[in-house]
């Protein structure tokens, strides 16, 4: 490695993480400062996990990301340069943009950041799946339309009716709708078209609806070497249509873990990403979903389960790969480990109530058997509350809402 003055060294014991009002970056919080490097908490509002808990070095607060995004690279650049902060650990989709301007960002502290070619890849659905099928991953089937009148016609051709709706660009279950007849799945293009002002280059992507238990590989790559892999399989979702898993478990798939570092060493990864499948109710090849070219909601699993992704990433940054791999092999990795998102879970259980099914309801908040909480902490009840917080300040003011407004999704 190249000599580092201790100034430097110093620097790189802290660290700024964007988007810090979620689990995902409350485990990257806990994970780092567990290893004594001091977290600051960067986002858009004052309320979150990160922002309220015990462990937080302090806060910053940005302009969003997407109005002007060479003047909020500028605005992060320079809070790292105020508080002597070396790495910049990106969380969400401001990551696309931070590693297109990465040149703004003060030296070296763009390390932790992927490549901005490939985030536009994998944050792009159909280009994704382009690449994924001509690797011989098995991808649903898509209906390829020019103009919406098409999909029926299409549809019917390909046999199928049940047919799934996505974003080209988007997150979780948001810009994902569904069609039960090809007639609807038409009328739900046409509206998300004209909902989202798309032009015909981001027209909706429409494909099969496929079957399965959803799963997931995450991986960690340092400049194209893979350094780390966690497989977990989803035991519950927080929206019944798909998204964001509230119950899940770590397990070992080599097939997993074959199909996604196919895409990753294709492309040469750098840095953290998790591709998701659907495990294949007809017993063969899993389904490829999709990439998230950044962190990701089961975050907290990997790290309690013993794949320290926060802390091999930053030892690949400061000690090296060979020192992250040796941290990785020394560190005992628990199959079978059970995490929660108890807030999700609780969110799940008031709408099942109002769903008239109290006995689910039941089930969810008090017969669930977890080995970790991703977000209630009882050394850090302050991360908790910001987290109950934040999503009151959501459900009052429609914030959710206004990332639609920001480029999230498109």
């Amino acid at each position: 490695m190249t000599h580092r003055s201790s100034d430097a060294i110093d620097s790189d014991r802290r660290v700024l993480v964007t988007y810090a009002w979620v689990r995902s970056s409350y485990a990257v919080l806990r994970n780092l400062t567990d290893h004594g490097i001091r977290v600051w908490a960067a986002d858009l509002y004052r309320t979150g996990m990160c922002q309220s808990s015990r462990r937080s070095a302090g806060f910053v607060r940005y302009p969003t990301p997407y109005a002007d995004e060479p003047a909020f690279v500028r605005f992060i650049a320079n809070a790292c340069r105020e508080r002597g902060i070396g790495l910049v650990f990106p969380s969400h989709n401001e990551t696309e943009v931070l590693a297109r301007h990465r040149e703004l960002l003060p030296p070296g502290a763009d390390r932790l950041l992927p490549s901005a070619e490939h985030c536009a890849l994998f944050n792009h659905k159909a280009a994704t799946y382009s690449l994924a099928e001509s690797l011989g991953l098995r991808v649903p089937r898509r209906v390829l339309y020019r103009d919406p009148s098409e999909i029926p016609r299409l549809a019917r051709d390909m046999g199928t009716r049940d047919l799934v709706i996505k974003l080209l660009t988007g997150n979780s279950a948001r810009g994902v709708v569904y069609g039960s007849t090809a007639e609807q799945a038409q009328r739900k293009v046409d509206w998300m078209i004209e909902r989202y002002a798309l032009p015909p280059s981001r027209y909706p992507q429409v494909e099969e609806r496929v079957t399965g238990d959803g799963a997931g590989c995450s991986v960690l790559y340092w400049h194209g070497r893979r350094i780390a892999t966690f497989c977990h399989r989803r035991l519950r979702e927080r929206v019944w249509t798909g998204g964001t898993s509230t119950l899940r478990e770590s397990i070992a798939s080599p097939e997993l873990e074959q199909a996604a570092c196919r895409l990753f060493d294709h492309v040469g990864w750098h840095g953290l990403a998790m591709s998701e499948f659907k495990l294949a109710a007809d017993g063969g090849a899993p389904w490829f979903i999709e990439v998230n070219p950044r962190l990701w909601g089961s975050l907290p699993l990997a790290v309690s389960a013993g794949v320290e992704f926060p802390y091999l990433l930053w030892c690949c940054a400061v000690l090296g790969p060979d020192a992250a791999i040796e941290h990785d092999r020394r560190v005992e990795k628990r199959i079978g480990h059970r995490a929660r998102w108890l807030w999700g879970d609780c969110m799940l259980a008031l709408s099942q109530v109002m769903r008239l099914h109290p006995v689910e309801a039941t089930h969810t908040l008090l017969q669930t058997r977890a080995d970790s909480l991703d977000d209630l902490h009882q050394d850090d009840m302050g991360a908790f509350r910001g987290e109950l917080m934040r999503y009151a300040v959501r459900a009052f003011t429609g914030r959710s809402r206004a990332r639609t407004r920001e480029g999230a999704l498109r």
